[in-house]
């Protein structure tokens, strides 16, 4: 009777081993599925109309050579919330059935505003100086490495970041009918560069 108990122990004791290497197993496999999933969402194509980017995704997009618009300025906040910024150009984009990323200069560290500036430098090298989408903002395109401005190519100017404070003080917003109709004469402008230019996007 004493082996029968002592056989009892040992294989209980042996499966509650197993069950414990089995639970860390299936731990472990859980957060290989969670790593494959995250994986995925960042992979994932960005959806039709405006979405936001981080500079670091930007800067590996260009130095990968992909091809895409980016609207960039440099405004507060409360600002682009207050003026509807996103909704309009996202509105835009979305009845044309285009997509662009989004990056507020405003929102990025020390850091990263040197990296924009290094930037600048490198798009005043081998751009016009009737507009900068660093300095004055609007909608651009990245290709070939290189981020250009519709607006410059054209010889023309767009001084968004200006027009997102005086919209802001004037309690109007890009949703009106006159701020609107720049925002897509805006967006046809790089529409007709890439065209011009036959850069093939890459989303």
């Amino acid at each position: 009777m004493g082996d029968d108990g002592n056989l009892i122990r040992k294989r209980t004791l042996f499966s509650l081993i197993l069950i414990s290497v089995l639970l860390v197993l299936s731990a472990c496999g859980g957060s290989d599925s969670a790593a494959e999933d995250n994986s995925d969402e960042a992979t994932e194509s960005p959806k039709t109309g405006l979405n936001e980017i981080t500079l670091d995704d930007m800067i590996t997009k260009k130095d990968n050579n992909e091809a895409f618009y980016v609207l960039i300025y440099d405004a507060q906040q409360d600002y682009v919330k207050n003026t509807k910024l996103l909704e309009a150009y996202d509105k835009a984009l979305k009845d044309e059935d285009m997509t662009a990323y989004y990056i507020n200069i405003d929102n990025l560290n020390d850091e990263q505003k040197q990296q924009i500036n290094t930037f600048s430098e490198e798009y005043e090298s081998h751009s016009g100086s009737s507009h900068s989408p660093f300095e004055d903002g609007g909608l651009t395109v990245v290709h070939d490495g290189q981020i250009n401005s519709a607006f410059d190519y054209l010889g023309e100017a767009w001084l968004l970041n200006t027009t997102i404070d005086e919209t802001n003080t004037k309690n109007s917003t890009f949703l009106d009918d006159d701020l609107y109709s720049d925002v897509k004469e805006g967006i046809q402008k790089n529409v007709d560069y890439v065209e011009k230019e036959e850069i093939n996007l890459t989303y």
